[in-house]
C-alpha cells in the first residue's frame, strides 16, 4: 500500500515537472531544480518499498527449520545439521560459487567451487528475499581468499 502511495507520488511529481517543463516563462528554476532533484529519490524509495513488499511474501510461506545437509569436497563428506539462517547462508555461498569455510563445533567445513552439498536448503527466492529484508546473517561463515592469478 505504501509502495502505491510512492508511485502515485512520484507520477504526480513527474507530472508537475513536465508541465513546468512544457511551459518554461511558468515556472522558478528553484522549482524545477527541486523537483527534478526529488524524482529521483521517490523512485528509489518506490522501488526499495516494492522490494520489500516483494520479500514479505516469499517469506510468508517460509517454514524456517533446522535441516541436515551433506557437504562433499571431493573424497570428503561431512553431514551436518543447520538451523535455517545458516542454510540459506551456504545456499547463497554454493549458488555463487563463493570460496569461503562454515564454521562448526566439530571444525570448518570449506565450500569451494567445486563442493556438493546434498539435502534440503532453503529456495534461492527464499535466500535473497531474506537479504532484502535484512534477515541473512551469516556470522558461521567465513570468506576465504581468492586464488591469485599470474
Amino acid at each position: 500500500m505504501l509502495a502505491s502511495l510512492y508511485l502515485l507520488l512520484t507520477l504526480t511529481f513527474a507530472g508537475v515537472l513536465l508541465a513546468l517543463l512544457l511551459r518554461p516563462g511558468v515556472a522558478r528554476a528553484g522549482a524545477v531544480w527541486g523537483l527534478a532533484a526529488l524524482l529521483p529519490l521517490l523512485v528509489a524509495c518506490a522501488g526499495a518499498l516494492v522490494g520489500q513488499a516483494r520479500a514479505a511474501r516469499v517469506l510468508a510461506g517460509f517454514d524456517p527449520r533446522p535441516v541436515t545437509i551433506t557437504v562433499t569436497n571431493g573424497d570428503t563428506s561431512r553431514s551436518l545439521t543447520l538451523s535455517a539462517g545458516e542454510a540459506a547462508c551456504v545456499e547463497r555461498a554454493v549458488r555463487l560459487h563463493t570460496r569461503s569455510e562454515l564454521l562448526t563445533p566439530g571444525g570448518p567445513v570449506p565450500l569451494l567451487p567445486d563442493t556438493r552439498v546434498t539435502g534440503p536448503l532453503p529456495p534461492q527466492a527464499v535466500v535473497e528475499a531474506l537479504g532484502v529484508r535484512g534477515g541473512l546473517s551469516c556470522p558461521g561463515l567465513r570468506a576465504l581468499p581468492g586464488e591469485t592469478g599470474g
